[in-house]
């Protein structure tokens, strides 16, 4: 038996202030931060992976290019993570049963943990979310049913938003290495 489709939305518009670059490009493992989170994305059996682009659309864009995703443009990035996250739900295909909202700054996630992370929702729950530094956070996964809560987030209001409004107990995933997110350079091995 084959789970129902998921999407994954990973987000890539911001604009890297703190770096002055676009750390989407930073080099790691021999390829870059934000190749590296569409390899685990498309690895862990996402039917479809969403890479909501903004600050830097074009410099990624063409990076990404060859890649089996759908690159989309978040043109008011500017006003935070929310519209991101509604830019990218609102471009996943209507059959899938869950989404996943993930960012490509947090190199340590894993395929496997992001089936951890989809096999709650495929046996009923509404959100199960990574668990790290005390916190439930993203990467994340919703059901159906919540994708309405991602599609109202404005400004930078995030995943973490609609975790603490579910109605129902949260799936906690643990997520080992969660709180390793890439803000400069020198965050990187």
């Amino acid at each position: 038996m084959t789970n129902p489709p998921f999407g994954i939305v990973l987000l890539a518009a911001g604009s890297s202030a703190r770096l002055g670059k676009a750390k989407q490009l930073l080099p790691y493992q021999g390829t870059t931060l934000i190749e590296h989170a569409i390899r685990i994305a498309l690895e862990a059996g996402a039917s479809e992976v969403v890479v909501v682009l903004g600050a830097f659309a074009e410099e990624i864009g063409v990076r990404i290019s060859d890649l089996p995703v759908k690159p989309v443009l978040n043109k008011d990035w500017a006003q935070g993570m929310g519209g991101s996250i509604r830019v990218g739900v609102a471009a996943l295909s209507e059959g899938v049963e869950a989404v996943v909202v993930m960012v490509c700054d947090q190199p340590a996630v894993t395929s496997e943990h992001i089936q951890a992370l989809v096999a709650p929702i495929m046996r009923g729950k509404k959100v199960a979310a990574s668990f790290y530094d005390d916190v439930l956070g993203v990467p994340a996964s919703f059901s159906r049913a919540m994708l309405p809560g991602l599609m109202r987030l404005q400004g930078d209001s995030g995943a973490r938003e609609v975790i603490r409004n579910c109605d129902t107990p949260v799936e906690a995933v643990l997520f080992t290495g969660g709180s390793w997110d890439i803000d400069m350079a020198g965050d990187l091995p």
